[in-house]
């Protein structure tokens, strides 16, 4: 979800909270709101914020994907597994 999208949905819960509480919103007020939560959405879904706060392990080159993907599958098969693998009932 794109940081506009987001700031929609948040909008709304946030104007719905504040005329409960009994505030008047002005659509200029409702804008400044959207602006706020979007300008912040979208710099908290930038991979550098999430990286700086240690949320990902790396980032990778978009050109470096298969790589990176093929030296995960490799390690994960020199893995021995410690109990079997149980997905639960499986419907289709």
């Amino acid at each position: 979800m794109g940081g506009s999208a987001a700031a929609k949905v948040l909008l709304q819960i946030e104007v719905s909270s504040l005329k409960k509480r009994g505030e008047k919103i002005t659509p200029e007020r409702e804008k400044e709101i959207f602006n706020k939560i979007k300008n912040k959405y979208d710099e908290q879904i930038s991979p550098y914020y999430a990286a700086s706060r240690l949320w990902v392990d790396a980032i990778i080159d978009p050109k470096e994907t298969r790589k990176v993907i093929s030296m995960g599958i490799e390690m994960a098969n020199h893995k021995k597994a410690e109990k079997p693998y149980n997905v639960g009932v499986i419907q289709t």
